[in-house]
């Protein structure tokens, strides 16, 4: 290859640069590579505090897959209740001990229920329709669910 002169290197585009980067290492030209990045300008950010961002993301990123998953257990309990009623009743405790732990997470990180409640996301209507059915919280598994819940914050 061509010797390239420092100006281009220094003058390349965000985009430019990206896509220099990817063929550099399509072809297997490290050096390039090195180059590329060596060369890339050097920013200063100031940012809030990433310990705090990085949870609130997490949180609200955890609280949109409890939704999902508890909108995915009514959704097959009512599924399974049309051709099997008997086995449709693991789907309610899935859904109890999803929320029992949703619960018990953010009681951990000392966030008050309802606060949570009413700044994520909005519960599904759908859930009015097996409220009245839900056992009581398998505490155990919900403990568990907890556990890993919290895991998603280091």
């Amino acid at each position: 290859m061509k010797k390239i002169a420092p100006l281009v290197y220094e003058n390349l585009t965000t985009k430019q640069r990206i896509a220099a980067c990817i063929e550099a290492l399509a072809r297997g030209d490290e050096d390039e590579n090195r180059r590329l990045i060596r060369s890339c300008p050097k920013l200063t950010y100031v940012k809030i505090d990433a310990r705090f961002s990085e949870t609130m993301d997490r949180l609200l990123g955890l609280a949109m897959a409890v939704e999902a998953d508890l909108k995915e257990c009514v959704l097959r309990f009512l599924i399974v209740f049309r051709t099997d009623p008997e086995s449709s009743s693991s789907h309610l405790q899935d859904f109890a001990n999803i929320r029992e732990a949703w619960k018990m997470t953010t009681a951990d990180m000392g966030i008050n229920e309802e606060a949570m409640a009413s700044a994520g996301p909005s519960p599904s209507p759908v859930f009015e329709l097996v409220e009245d059915l839900l056992p009581e919280p398998d505490a155990k598994k919900s403990e568990i669910l907890s556990a890993e819940m919290l895991a998603c914050f280091g």
